[in-house]
């Protein structure tokens, strides 16, 4: 340390100036967007089909949609089981992905009975991560320095054989691997060969913003070039619909209306998403065009609170405030921020509180400030709702326009819209004339780790693709004992 300063005493005052300048530029650079891939309720396989569903103001189906079926036609739970029937009426509402089984392990060289004992959600992960670094334009990735930062939720696969009455003898080596949750990030640098950072990490619903979070640290930091972020999500044991229901967080009336009247909890949901991200200069050196840049990010855990999952109006807005200081943005500059929006009426009352404080929208003569939340599109995807939410938002950043809203008739009353200055369209909006396109994230973890982002549109829109139709390709990888008859 010593021998640094004094090499810095060398320097002239415009050298140190310079070389001050450069490290913060370092130190705050923004984070290009360059790959992404998705699988996702209503038969979304790419982001551009998520675009087609919100910009239409598509919600998924979801009440009384029975059990999903694997891509032989077998149902996912024997609703009659009698350890099974009480959560009946839960499971049949959901967002869920069929044909969850099938995998192309071969690609990936990963043997038959290792692919087995995968759990399914390390399968879809692995599957879209490569989809997200060939839409990157990433081929060639072996020793790429690139960090994988990935969620998935709890490892629900093995229930069903413990259930099932699984003894030593029916123990294959590969479950130690393929059950467990800290292999998630692992597979993915093992099976795509990328050289980095990895690391499977769990904030709940905030889990895919701390991961970008982190993945900003790394890049700025030097150590990777390339980073993966995403989660992946899977309801594989009906036992944790039935605690949910019990505690009564689901909705009712099988829809997730967040902000309304209406607002009666959450229908559980399913899916993948991975975004690849790299330094805004080295992304303009290698002539990507961006779908959006990422200004900044924020992780807050407000402590002060009367229990573990109680929310935190404090700490929401605490961390909108980190994150627009880091952006080193004005609150009036952002028009529209994609919110958790639980479906909760206290919880979506305090977070529209906060909103509105941070933002300073706390008074109808500031510019309005548009809230939505893709929980109406695609479900509630607990450990990936975050993902979910980003990538809604980098596509509408990306079109320069505010997604409507679906199902929003009647704005609940709880929340006082007639003295703040927030809107939820209703129709697809042009985004407001501000000179820039940015919008904010919102995510919370049950826990209390909060998490925001900051994103801007890209110096030149990346070209609209098509909705994909991809054929989920592979064989059926699923033990006998990891059934719920």
């Amino acid at each position: 340390m010593r021998s640094y300063i004094e090499s810095l005493e060398e320097l002239t005052r415009n050298q140190l100036m310079v070389l001050l300048a450069r490290r913060r530029r370092a130190d705050t650079e923004g984070l290009a967007v360059v790959g992404m891939s998705c699988r996702l309720p209503g038969g979304i396989e790419d982001p551009a089909g998520l675009w087609e569903a919100v910009h239409a103001g598509r919600a998924v189906d979801t009440a009384d949609v029975g059990v999903p079926a694997d891509s032989r036609g077998r149902p996912r739970w024997n609703l009659d089981a009698p350890d099974i029937e009480p959560y009946a009426d839960a499971l049949r509402t959901g967002a869920y992905l069929s044909d969850v089984d099938l995998f192309d392990a071969e690609s990936f060289g990963i043997p038959d009975e290792e692919a087995r004992c995968m759990d399914p959600q390390q399968r879809m992960l692995l599957t879209k991560a490569r989809h997200a670094l060939d839409d990157a334009g990433i081929t060639d990735r072996r020793g790429t320095r690139a960090a994988v930062f990935v969620s998935v939720t709890a490892p629900e696969y093995g229930l069903a054989a413990v259930r099932n009455g699984m003894d030593f003898t029916d123990i294959s080596r590969p479950m130690s691997t393929g059950t467990v949750v800290s292999a998630a990030a692992g597979r993915l640098a093992t099976a795509l060969g990328l050289s980095g950072p990895a690391l499977t990490l769990d904030t709940a619903c905030s889990s895919t913003l701390t991961a970008v979070h982190l993945a900003g640290q790394a890049l700025r930091a030097g150590e990777c070039d390339v980073a993966l972020v995403g989660a992946s999500h899977l309801l594989l044991s009906p036992v944790t619909t039935g605690v949910f229901a019990g505690a009564e967080l689901l909705s009712p009336s099988g829809a997730c209306r967040p902000f309304t009247a209406r607002a009666d909890g959450y229908v559980r949901g399913e899916g993948a998403v991975v975004l690849v991200l790299k330094r805004e200069h080295d992304a303009e050196r290698d002539g990507d065009t961006p779908y959006a840049v990422i200004r900044s990010s924020a992780v807050h855990q407000h402590g002060g609170r009367a229990a573990l999952s109680s929310p935190s109006a404090a700490g929401q807005r605490q961390v909108v405030r980190d994150c627009l200081r880091a952006a080193e943005v004005s609150p009036a500059e952002v028009c529209y921020v994609e919110a958790h929006g639980s479906a909760d009426k206290v919880a979506d009352t305090i977070e529209a509180d906060a909103l509105a404080a941070a933002y300073e929208r706390q008074s109808t003569d500031a510019p309005p400030l548009y809230l939505g939340s893709g929980k109406v599109n695609v479900g509630y995807l607990e450990t990936a709702a975050g993902a979910a939410g980003l990538l809604r938002a980098v596509l509408a950043v990306g079109h320069g326009t505010v997604p409507p809203q679906p199902d929003f008739t009647d704005p609940a009353q709880d929340i006082p819209w007639q003295r703040m200055s927030l809107s939820v369209p209703t129709e697809a909006t042009p985004w407001p004339d501000t000179g820039r396109v940015l919008a904010g994230v919102n995510a919370f973890g049950f826990t209390g780790t909060n998490a925001h982002v900051l994103i801007e549109a890209p110096k030149s829109p990346r070209p609209d693709a098509s909705p994909g139709r991809i054929q989920h390709t592979g064989q059926p990888y699923w033990l006998d004992a990891y059934t719920w008859d």
